[in-house]
């Protein structure tokens, strides 16, 4: 994802544009007329991206149940994802934004933390080369969930093994498209959800997403999702409200709130309630200082979080940290890289 924030970032490296978008003194010329390619590099580009949703495929056997999308750039900034152009984790979180900002992009990352679960996550993304966009994201949480022998019942067999090792993932695939000049979008997520465990076996769910975004005023992102709209009762896929609204008055500054609602997320007609706040600065224009904080409605847990990094328009480099201080004994922590490359 781009995290150069200035005015031309809507079209990262654009293609053989008719006339670039030009901002002067913060207005953008009315004499952008959008974008134009070449037939061989519309479909080397859609070639590219067909190839990574194979692959992704090919990596999604035999592993399971959701997790959460976001990588380092938003982990940084409370796993405010929702409203974030910057992050491939909108791929999934946010259909509506695979429309805006006109980029081609290539991700991947990964958070392991405390409690032993690793998270791996890959994602491509293409709004640039046609008018429909289109975004592809596979990730995948691993961990062992095996009981401590003081947990353990009892009146247990001899020889009897309670190995837990516990895979959940997603892939998701989604399609938009919107306005000629990218400030208004519309999008449907396709996701597929498998879980695999040691004691409970194998389950695979599928689900749809539409979302709609805008950017309004040239510094305001608004993002509206409507999360898994079939009711299959799968336990990684609630049904649900997911919103993001991210400020950005200058290139080097901007602020983000996220909301996910969710019903029956704890395998009841509970509703919950997430919200996601976080902030970032950008100093001597190539280095992104980011925190936030989280609080997760399902499971009550609350961090705060922090991240770094290195990017222009071609690449990023991010680190993010998220830190449980509720835990009574030791901290819990979260760490996760990330790296962007645009073509």
């Amino acid at each position: 994802m781009s995290i150069l924030l200035q005015g031309s970032a809507r079209f990262t490296k654009p293609i053989n544009f008719a006339l670039q978008r030009v901002y002067r003194d913060g207005m953008m010329d009315k004499n952008f007329v959008g974008l134009s390619y070449t037939p061989r590099q519309s479909l080397f580009m859609k070639s590219f991206l067909l190839l990574v949703v194979g692959l992704l495929f090919l990596l999604h056997s035999g592993v399971a149940r959701a997790t959460s999308p976001s990588m380092a750039v938003s982990q940084g900034m409370g796993d405010a994802v929702r409203s974030n152009p910057y992050d491939s984790g909108a791929v999934f979180a946010a259909p509506g934004m695979v429309w805006l900002d006109g980029r081609f992009d290539v991700s991947g990352g990964a958070q392991f933390g405390s409690d032993g679960a690793m998270i791996v996550q890959v994602a491509a993304h293409d709004s640039q080369t046609s008018p429909i966009g289109l975004g592809v994201q596979w990730f995948r949480t691993s961990q062992d969930l095996t009981p401590a022998q003081s947990e353990l019942p009892g009146w247990r067999r001899k020889g009897t093994s309670f190995t837990n090792e516990v895979q959940s993932s997603v892939l998701a695939a989604t399609l938009g498209g919107g306005g000629v000049h990218h400030l208004f979008g519309a999008g449907l997520s396709l996701r597929y959800f498998n879980s695999t465990s040691t004691l409970l076996g194998a389950q695979h769910s599928f689900n749809l997403a539409p979302g709609v975004s805008a950017v309004m005023a040239d510094q305001i992102y608004v993002s509206l999702t409507a999360e898994n709209v079939i009711p299959l009762d799968f336990e990684g896929s609630p049904m649900g409200m997911g919103t993001g609204t991210r400020w950005q008055p200058t290139d080097r500054f901007g602020l983000a709130f996220d909301t996910l609602t969710t019903f029956g997320a704890s395998n009841d007609d509970t509703v919950s309630f997430s919200p996601m706040v976080g902030a970032e600065f950008r100093a001597a224009d190539v280095v992104p200082i980011r925190v936030g904080w989280k609080r997760d409605g399902v499971t009550s847990q609350r961090l705060v979080t922090g991240g770094i990094g290195a990017s222009n328009e071609s690449f990023g480099l991010n680190y993010s940290v998220q830190l449980d201080l509720d835990q009574e004994e030791n901290v819990g922590h979260w760490h996760g890289v990330s790296l962007r490359i645009s073509m």
